[in-house]
């Protein structure tokens, strides 16, 4: 007769992984219908909102890989995924509905503006809830933080790609989005990049203004040429703000720290 009984324990890391996966799925769902919804409201019709959405689910997907294969338990050593963490992936399914848009880049001039500013608003909004439910709740970790971080990667590149779509701003603008890429990069090959580095008001402030103008050059209120000023200027402002982090990590370096 065979035992059909389960013997071996789920592990907390297990349940966590389980968790993860579910929230995947239902993130890759609001990612999809948010890509077609948006698709629709612009006006383009039933056929290019299903392109919209393809695009949305495709972009959704890479980043539900790289999020499972960054969930390791040296990163999170709690025994649940935790709400801090859910909403960050909510997060990154309405950038993967907003990244859906790119397929049909003239949904941006027949009215999809406004719905884009008003998604990348939210995205905004909630990016201050994340951190303070992990606190609550007592889940901090490298992981969430990670995941954070990275999404607001993704919302930078996006955004910049749709405001030149939109033809706000040039091409250039996409280096807006590129440069903690780059920065990662660097560090596989230039290991004083990979130290830590301290909180900084400054950081936050600078990503909270490089945010709010990326959010702002989504508006169709916005146009060139003082899109392109606008455009301009939160570049350098990040640009030199990674350009005075970058000076730490060699002064420490050359410090011996």
């Amino acid at each position: 007769m065979v035992d059909l009984s389960f013997s071996k324990p789920v592990t907390p890391f297990a349940r966590v992984q389980l968790q993860a996966i579910c929230a995947i799925v239902c993130a890759g769902v609001i990612a999809s219908l948010g890509g077609y919804g948006l698709g629709q409201a612009a006006g383009m019709g039933p056929r290019a909102a299903l392109v919209c959405a393809a695009l949305a689910a495709a972009v959704w997907l890479v980043g539900a890989v790289g999020v499972l294969a960054g969930l390791k338990p040296a990163y999170f050593p709690h025994d649940r995924l935790g709400l801090a963490n859910v909403v960050t992936l909510w997060r990154g399914a309405c950038i993967a509905a907003m990244a859906g848009v790119l397929a049909v880049p003239q949904a941006l001039a027949q009215g999809g503006g406004w719905l884009l500013a008003g998604l990348a608003a939210l995205v905004l909004a909630l990016d201050g809830v994340d951190g303070w439910a992990a606190r609550r709740a007592g889940l901090s970790s490298r992981f969430g933080a990670r995941l954070d971080v990275e999404t607001d990667v993704a919302f930078a590149l996006v955004t910049a790609a749709l405001a030149v779509a939109a033809g706000k701003v040039g091409v250039w603008f996409l280096a807006l989005g590129l440069l903690r890429p780059a920065f990662l990069g660097a560090a596989y090959v230039w290991p004083v990049l990979r130290a830590p580095l301290p909180p900084s008001q400054r950081r936050r402030m600078v990503a909270g203004l490089q945010m709010g103008a990326q959010v702002a050059l989504l508006a169709p209120i916005l146009t060139a040429p003082v899109s392109g000023l606008v455009g301009g200027a939160v570049l350098l402002v990040v640009g030199v703000s990674f350009a005075v982090d970058i000076r730490a990590l060699l002064a420490r370096r050359g410090q011996g720290l």
